[in-house]
């Protein structure tokens, strides 16, 4: 983790040397220009706050904490980091190339990687706090004079590094010449471990070399944890002898040795996890540059380097440079980095201050939006929020700064801010000063639009508070964020418009700002139609849009259109329906915003009801959905009223910003006027108690205890009319905020316990249908080039206990069947699936096969890496982890029977 105030220090040692700067950000804003087509931000705000979270030290079932508290309880669309690889008790991926990180996450049986994959897919986790957590130290020896191959074998001893125990498994070696084609190399330890690499490891190890640089030709061997070959695998922190052995120089050859290094990272760490991460659609769009003792996996200018020492060891390396970037290095992979999807990142030495900071009420963004620059090859810079110079060396420091830089805080709530001499303003438990100070900015009337720069779990607590699952934040963290969340939502209606917040996730804040730069000159408006033609991005040259990802690049992108009701888009040729229609601002004109639709999840869609759920006609006539029509039907009879009440077996909502669905209406009455004189509701009754509600043509009534949005009145029969709607725009029940008491009012998050549609006073054979009843939320995260998804989940005997060996196969309509076996912990993955299929994933089980609890058929629109299956708690394993069919008592609901196989049983 890196040390309080490194930032500070790493600014000190800042040398700026100029950066390009692409162009204000804010071309179509409204900074003196009242009719100006684009808005600022998003409709209804004029602040936006996002936040950037470094991982270190966040254990995984803090983090997980910590948004269910932000995202969860409060309803806001906060993400954090992560690393690919780091050590085992901490938020990453792998402990090393190719292996996962399975250590206990703390939450239920869930190893470390498989939590954060979901977590990541539900939006929680978006981008990537550098490639490695950095921890051991980086060892180097010089070899003077050079050891020349000039034999068929050459041994060099090399001494005890004499350092405690660190998992470093990389073991570079640099060459004044091209190595031979025949060349194995054997490492020897003082502990008599010993570990060979032949020609093709050798030819492997030169593919960490982008460019040949004046240190010459470099390679690289990854020594694995377990060796095949050898009773004990080397160690490579104590090496004393390696040996190099190439027929070829029996005569003697042109490469000398002149260096050997040793560490834990390297582009070849980087080629070895990337197809993981490509698989699992892991696809980040912000990189941060992360401290540590190495630094070479971050990015920085040529000429800035930072030095330290932690032994007093002629072989440890004290001098730290930047490396990502730099071609001729052994930990050049920017390349990589913009191949998974990366489109910006912080540096750690920037070529100017205002690369990585920004005064978040700055004059520069009070009518406008910060202007974008780079200074990496197909990246942009990503400045952070300046954090306010608040003194927390103590608490008598603390409240004389806090008296000059929080005034309008009262004095028992500056107190209240105060966590500690360790806590300063980068650290999870001050992240109630840093939105204090944000509330205040917009309080005194100024524009605030700034990336939160934090670690949301470094801090374990203060002297009188500790982190638990339970209470993953201190009160005043809980505090200030709830505030923060009304600022958001408007949940008590005191904010008002002009005080309105705007918090999207990190990844999806860094795409709006480069589409907004660049929306100019390809978006054209023809009185209400909208036309946006994709074009390539002058710095990461990348499409935008791009067409796989439907409108993600776009999301929030809010047009000034006369008339809202008649309003159309087309991006390419590609027309959406997914925007929101906005009644006037502050200017008097009305919009559409564009939302994010790349991530759907879907509560009415293609499949059947009847294949996920539990559905009971109160009222009328229900037909479900089926091949011939992609859409539920409710008809009334002579009373005039239709309902039903559908009970998804598993429908989880995460981080949903808008609901979307179609609706039409059809008679068979000969009076038209009087089916469309009746009125629809369609009703999410949540398992946390809250309502979400939408009605047609009927005013939201606070006494009532659901959150509402009001549709307009459908118009004509046989018409589909397409409705997003914004969760922020939702007309609140009563808002309880009584201090321990505080609830939100309903929203359209977590799991859903109840869909209720109804259709009331209608002429009987008035029929509503429903199609396309989607949650939406906004997501950076890339896609694949082909949008492809992933297909993931895991087979439990109980949904604790895993199932290893079992058989899973994934059936696809056009008859594609794809098989797989789950792992040591019970996780199965199909990636590559096309976007828009529809699945039935079954684990075998004997005569029996076992669903996911989302449901017989599955439609595949994002990444799903929580289709889990339990198979039932009497299920026994033989030796070998392979499931027996015999004593299998698997949950008849989430289990089917083979009758031809189960007659083979018997």
């Amino acid at each position: 983790m890196k040390k309080p105030g490194a930032y500070l220090i790493v600014l000190r040692l800042i040398v700026a040397l100029g950066c390009c700067a692409l162009g204000p950000a804010s071309a179509l804003a409204d900074g003196g220009k009242p009719d100006a087509p684009v808005r600022l931000l998003p409709y209804p705000f004029s602040h936006i706050v996002s936040f950037a979270a470094d991982t270190d030290a966040l254990r995984p079932w803090h983090g997980a904490a910590i948004h269910r508290f932000f995202n969860e309880e409060l309803g806001l669309t906060i993400s954090d980091s992560l690393w690919p690889q780091g050590r085992e008790e901490i938020s990453a991926f792998f402990v090393g190339p190719g292996q996962l990180n399975r250590y206990p996450s703390g939450i239920g049986s869930e190893p470390t990687f498989a939590l954060l994959l979901r977590e990541w897919h539900r939006g929680n986790i978006d981008h990537f706090h550098s490639w490695h957590e950095d921890s051991p130290f980086p060892v180097r020896t010089e070899i003077q004079p050079a050891l020349s191959l000039s034999a068929a074998r050459s041994s060099l001893s090399i001494s005890s590094v004499g350092l405690p125990p660190q998992p470093s498994r990389n073991v570079r070696f640099y060459f004044s010449a091209a190595p031979p084609a025949d060349l194995s190399i054997m490492l020897h330890d003082s502990k008599g471990g010993s570990s060979i690499f032949g020609p093709g490891d050798i030819a492997r190890g030169q593919d960490i070399q982008f460019e040949v640089g004046p240190l010459g030709w470099i390679v690289e061997v990854i020594v694995p944890l377990q060796s095949n070959s050898v009773a004990h695998p080397v160690d490579p922190m104590s090496l004393d002898r390696i040996e190099f052995i190439a027929p070829s120089c029996a005569t003697g050859c042109s490469a000398s040795l002149t260096r050997v290094e040793r560490d834990h990272f390297s582009r070849y760490t980087v080629l070895s996890e990337i197809p993981w991460l490509e698989a699992w659609n892991v696809r980040p769009a912000i990189l941060t540059s992360h401290g540590g003792n190495t630094l070479i996996q971050d990015f920085g200018v040529p000429g800035q380097v930072a030095k330290f020492v932690a032994f007093d060891n002629p072989a440890l390396v004290d001098t730290h440079a930047p490396l990502a970037d730099q071609k001729q290095s052994h930990a050049y992979h920017s390349d990589l980095l913009r191949k998974l999807g990366v489109l910006s990142v912080w540096s750690y030495f920037p070529a100017d201050v205002k690369d990585i900071f920004a005064v978040p009420d700055g004059p520069e963004v009070q009518h406008g939006l910060l202007p974008l620059s780079s200074t990496y090859e197909q990246l942009y810079n990503l400045p952070r929020a300046q954090p306010p110079p608040l003194d927390t060396d103590s608490e008598d420091k603390f409240d004389a700064s806090a008296r000059t830089v929080l005034a309008d805080i009262p004095e028992d709530e500056r107190k209240e801010l105060y966590c500690g001499p360790s806590c300063n303003v980068s650290q999870g438990n001050a992240l109630a000063m840093l939105i204090a100070s944000h509330l205040q900015s917009i309080n005194r009337g100024k524009k605030v639009k700034g990336l939160i720069y934090t670690h949301f779990g470094s801090e374990e607590g203060t002297a009188v508070f500790r982190t638990s699952p339970e209470e993953p934040v201190t009160p005043a963290v809980r505090k200030w964020m709830r505030r923060f969340a009304n600022y958001v939502y408007d949940f008590d209606g005191s904010i008002g418009i002009g005080r309105r917040i705007w918090s999207p996730p990190a990844n999806t804040w860094v795409r709006y700002q480069v589409m907004h730069s660049n929306i100019a000159s390809h978006l054209a408006i023809d009185k209400s139609a909208i036309s946006i033609t994709p074009w390539t991005d002058p710095v990461t040259q990348t499409t935008w849009p791009d067409m796989h990802a439907g409108t993600r690049d776009l999301h929030g992108l809010t047009v000034y259109v006369p008339d809202v009701e008649h309003a159309s888009v087309r991006i390419g040729d590609k027309e959406t329906q997914s925007f929101t229609r906005n009644p006037p601002d502050e200017t008097g004109r009305t919009s559409i915003t564009l939302v994010d639709d790349q991530v759907p999840t879907p509560i009415i869609g293609r499949v059947s009801l009847n294949d996920r759920a539990s559905v009971e006609v109160k009222s009328g006539h229900f037909a479900d959905a089926s091949a011939a029509n992609s859409y539920v039907s409710l008809a009334t009879d002579t009373s005039g009223d239709a309902g039903v009440v559908i009970k998804p077996w598993r429908l989880d909502l995460w981080n949903t910003s808008h609901l979307q669905l179609a609706v039409r209406k059809r008679c068979s009455a000969k009076n038209g006027a009087s089916c469309l004189g009746s009125r629809f509701k369609v009703e999410l009754l949540m398992q946390d108690g809250g309502t979400v509600s939408i009605l047609e043509d009927q005013a939201p009534d606070r006494r009532v205890p659901s959150s509402t949005w009001s549709v307009p009145r459908l118009k004509k029969l046989d018409e589909w009319v397409s409705h997003t709607l914004d969760v922020t725009q939702l007309a609140w029940s009563k808002f309880i905020d009584e201090g321990d008491d505080w609830r939100r009012p309903g929203l359209p998050l977590g799991r859903v316990k109840e869909v209720r549609v109804s259709l009331m006073n209608a002429p009987a054979g008035t029929t509503l249908d429903v199609q396309n009843f989607r949650a939406l939320r906004p997501s950076g995260n890339g896609q694949a080039s082909d949008g492809s998804k992933l297909v993931a989940g895991r087979v439990t005997l109980d949904g604790w206990t895993p199932a290893p060996g079992v058989q899973v196969r994934a059936a696809a309509e056009s008859g594609r069947v794809t098989s797989t076996a789950t792992d040591q912990d019970g996780y199965y993955f199909f990636p590559g699936q096309p976007s828009g299929q529809i699945v039935s994933i079954r684990a075998q089980l004997g005569a029996r096969q076992c669903f996911p609890r989302q449901g017989r058929r599955i439609e595949i629109g994002k990444d799903e890496a929580e289709l889990d299956i339990e198979l039932g708690r009497s299920l026994q394993f033989s030796s070998r982890s392979s499931p027996s069919p015999a004593n299998t008592a698997a949950d008849p609901q989430a289990c089917e029977a083979m009758p031809g196989l189960l007659a083979q049983e018997r």
